[in-house]
C-alpha cells in the first residue's frame, strides 16, 4: 500500500493533466468512472499535493463539463444514428431517450443535478439526449455547468477527506475485517435472492 502511494505521489504534479484525459476518454464513452476518477483526485491532492488542491479541483471541472460537451455534440451530429453503433448502444437507446426527455420536462435543471450523480451509462445518455432533442448548446452547458460544479465539488471532497484520514480507515479496515466482509456477503447475498424472486414473480 505504501509503495504504490509512493509510487502516485511522486507522480502527482502531473496527476492533474492524467485524470483530466481520462474524464475527455469517459465522454466518448470509454469505459472509465467519472465517480472514481473525482473521488482518487481528491484522495491524491490530500495525500500528496495538498497545496494544489485549487488547480486540480479546476482540471477535475473542466474534465467533467468538456466530457459533456462530447457526448452532447455526438448525440447532436449523429442523432438517430446512434442507435445503431455499437459502441453506444449499451448507453443509449429509444425508450431511455424518451425518459429523459421526460424527466427534462417534468424537472428542469434537477434532471441534470441528479444525472451527474448515477453512473452505469446514464450521464453520457443524459448529455447525448441533449444532442439529440438539439437543445441549444448554450442552454446545455449553462444547466450542466452548475450541475457539474455541485457534483465536482462533493465527489472531490469526499475523496480529499478519505485521503486526509487513508490510514485510519485502513486501520479500520484491518480491525473490522472479518465484519466488513460478512456484511458486505449478506448484503449481496440478499440483493441477488431478492432479484431472483422478483424475476420469478414477473415470469408468472
Amino acid at each position: 500500500m505504501d509503495t504504490l502511494l509512493g509510487e502516485i505521489c511522486a507522480r502527482a504534479d502531473i496527476a492533474h493533466w492524467i485524470f483530466f484525459g481520462m474524464l475527455l476518454l469517459a465522454g466518448l464513452n470509454v469505459p472509465l468512472s467519472e465517480d472514481i476518477i473525482l473521488l482518487m483526485g481528491g484522495a491524491i491532492t490530500s495525500t500528496c499535493i495538498p497545496d494544489h488542491a485549487p488547480r486540480m479541483w479546476i482540471f477535475l471541472y473542466l474534465g467533467c463539463w468538456f466530457s459533456a460537451w462530447e457526448a452532447y455534440t455526438i448525440g447532436r451530429f449523429l442523432g438517430p444514428k446512434l442507435y445503431d453503433i455499437r459502441w453506444f448502444k449499451h448507453v443509449i437507446n429509444p425508450e431511455r431517450i424518451n425518459r429523459l426527455h421526460h424527466y427534462y420536462e417534468k424537472f428542469g435543471i434537477l434532471t441534470f443535478i441528479a444525472g451527474r450523480f448515477i453512473p452505469g451509462g446514464v450521464r453520457n445518455a443524459l448529455f447525448m439526449s441533449c444532442g439529440l432533442g438539439k437543445m441549444p448548446f448554450l442552454r446545455f452547458i449553462a444547466r450542466d455547468g452548475f450541475a457539474c460544479l455541485i457534483s465536482t465539488s462533493t465527489l472531490f471532497y469526499i475523496g480529499y477527506i478519505a485521503g486526509e484520514n487513508a490510514q485510519l480507515l485502513i486501520s479500520a479496515f484491518k480491525k473490522y475485517e472479518l465484519f466488513i466482509i460478512l456484511t458486505m456477503v449478506v448484503a449481496v447475498s440478499s440483493l441477488l435472492i431478492w432479484l431472483r424472486y422478483r424475476r420469478a414473480n414477473e415470469g408468472i
